[in-house]
């Protein structure tokens, strides 16, 4: 695959993600919020399941320890889209993709503790900027959104443990590997529609179709392919980037959601500390291997 073609799926796939927001919005309380995400990941998962085993012929090869850290990670994952989705619910678009922006700061400070590295002057210039931006969206102080809030950057924290336990084991995760994600995840999701109903699934089909199969399955599944050939830090800088805008965008154009300055200001300072942080620790890195060569 072209490295062209590799940077189109990753622009794709980070457009999709940002889709996630006004689909939410736009199926609103047709679903019960823990029911629409278990059909967000069983769709996703019969997605990846048609299509995975085709690219990646080791899909069905695992092992027992694979299988106990398929079931960890799927659980973070589920936790994850939980807070997620919840958030949507219950703040505007705008809070939720930009405070969940604020995950690459929550990397540093699990990668201090969980992998030992070493926080420089810029890391902590960065974090200072990035406390400042979510001082001036002020997430806890927001009256009805606050919980929303709350649950956005949750599903940060959590993803960024996520990702600092797959550093920490110095895992690239094949596509393969993925779909074991989604259904140790979709397992841990099951009993919800029994615990809070099924839902009018009939008069928001659309909406759930397009949030499991479009908004996930195919975002995880172009992501992968992109990761193939393009570096995790330029992935991350373009989803910090990429997503958020698209996020916004349509939820005005769509549902006509209002912009907030202070949000759209602090947010902002988020997104550029962190782009500013994700280019610092990529220059780190290529140090890192120039001097051992």
């Amino acid at each position: 695959m072209s490295l062209v073609r590799s940077y189109l799926f990753l622009l794709l796939s980070c457009g999709l993600l940002g889709t996630i927001g006004v689909l939410v919005k736009l199926i609103g309380s047709s679903i019960p919020i823990m029911t629409l995400v278990f059909y967000r990941v069983l769709l996703a998962f019969l997605f990846l399941l048609a299509v995975v085993p085709f690219i990646d012929k080791n899909t069905f090869k695992i092992s027992k320890k694979d299988l106990r850290d398929y079931f960890f990670i799927g659980l973070l994952f589920a936790v994850s889209f939980s807070f997620f989705v919840s958030a949507f619910f219950l703040a505007p678009i705008q809070n939720v993709a930009l405070i969940n922006a604020v995950y690459p700061f929550f990397v540093l400070i699990f990668a201090y503790f969980l992998l030992k590295e070493r926080i420089t002057l810029t890391k902590i210039i960065t974090l200072v900027i990035a406390f400042i931006g979510m001082a001036i969206i002020n997430p806890f102080n927001a009256g009805d959104h606050a919980l929303g809030n709350f649950l956005s950057l949750m599903a940060a924290l959590v993803y960024a443990f996520l990702l600092t336990l797959l550093r920490r084991e110095d895992k690239t995760h094949s596509i393969g590997d993925v779909l074991w994600f989604f259904f140790f995840a979709l397992v841990l999701l099951l009993p919800f529609p029994f615990i809070y109903g099924f839902g009018n699934v009939s008069s928001v089909i659309v909406y759930v179709l397009l949030i499991g199969f479009f908004s996930t399955g195919l975002a995880f599944l172009l992501l992968n392919l992109a990761l193939e050939r393009i570096e995790a830090e330029i992935v991350s800088i373009t989803g910090i980037i990429v997503s958020p805008i698209v996020a916004i965008a349509l939820g005005v154009l769509i549902i006509g959601e209002p912009l907030d300055a202070g949000v759209l200001e602090g947010g902002s300072l988020l997104i550029l500390a962190g782009l500013y942080l994700e280019t610092h620790s990529r220059k780190l890195k290529f140090l890192g291997r120039h001097k051992r060569k």
